[in-house]
């Protein structure tokens, strides 16, 4: 089958749909949607972009690709600040694709990847979540490959149980998962890390990330992972997640334990406040963790420690 790059006519049931988050991109998001439109692939597939009431130029980077691309581009925009789960809720569920990428506006796709991403899916029906390395890069110019070639979760099938364990085992915007999946059809009324959301959509099968580099995630002082703050923010996002996926899965009890317990002392050793969210949630796991798994959890943050 010919390949096509798709600059118009998506269907009414595409393949794929490619819904992208932002929030005051306005420097970086026509990069983001050129990476898309410029995507060869041998399906149709729509792009749904939700803006959370931007009060930069975003939104005329918005129109500007309505204007470009009428039958592919769609758009949920928000007359008021919502939050960014409720904004990603938004986009989700306005998706009519097979499938869902996800991919937040200030990062890239790389030439191949809604293929490859969907070929794998096509061929791997039990896997429900596809993932792959991304380039992690700064306005610096400084770039690492991330999960790295020594890192335990390429391409090896990983279920509830390795996510409980591992934490994100890769970048959120490299994330394609089977729309049947898709659980957060309601308002949100609270912020979900994107751990909490993926742990979900891999249910009762599998994800994998590809060993592949398929994408490029951008480091910048306005990102949500920048500064000591930030930093807290996200853990106390990601511990309360650990805890409500904990009364989901108490069978998982170890394997929190054994996350939490790491990320105490990794926190401790650098002198973060946030080892005391951490430390509850081991407390609260009541459960001692295996050996190999912390073992195993070693081993991940050797092979991934960011150098930028």
């Amino acid at each position: 089958m010919s390949s096509v790059v798709v600059k118009g006519g998506a269907s009414k049931s595409p393949t794929l749909s490619v819904c992208v988050v932002t929030y005051n991109h306005e420097a970086y998001l026509r990069d983001c949607l050129e990476s898309i439109v410029q995507q060869t692939v041998n399906f149709d597939y729509e792009i749904i972009i939700g803006d959370d009431a931007s009060t930069d130029h975003t939104r005329e980077i918005i129109h500007e690709f309505k204007a470009r691309y009428p039958s592919v581009v769609k758009a949920v925009l928000h007359e008021r600040n919502i939050g960014s789960t409720a904004n990603y809720t938004a986009v989700h569920a306005a998706a009519k694709g097979k499938y869902i990428a996800h991919v937040d506006g200030d990062d890239l796709m790389l030439p191949g990847k809604l293929q490859c991403q969907v070929d794998y899916l096509e061929a791997h029906p039990r896997c429900n979540v596809v993932w792959h390395q991304v380039t992690f890069f700064n306005d610096a110019g400084d770039t690492c490959i991330m999960p790295s070639l020594a890192s335990s979760v390429l391409n090896v099938e990983l279920y509830t149980r390795d996510l409980m364990l591992c934490g994100s085992v890769a970048a959120h915007s490299s994330t394609m998962y089977r729309a049947e999946k898709f659980f957060l059809h309601g308002p949100s009324t609270e912020e979900l890390i994107d751990w909490y959301i993926l742990v979900r959509l891999v249910d009762d099968g599998y994800g994998i990330v590809l060993n592949a580099n398929l994408g490029k995630y951008r480091l910048h002082a306005g990102g949500l992972s920048s500064g000591a703050k930030a930093t807290f923010k996200m853990r106390r996002f990601f511990c309360d997640s650990q805890l409500k996926i904990l009364r989901l899965h108490p069978e998982y009890s170890r394997e929190v334990a054994a996350c939490s317990l790491m990320t105490t002392l990794l926190d401790a050793v650098f002198l973060r406040k946030s080892f005391v969210l951490s430390l509850k949630v081991f407390l609260r796991a009541r459960s001692l963790p295996r050996l190999r798994d912390i073992l195993k959890l070693k081993g991940l943050y050797l092979a991934n420690r960011r150098p930028v």
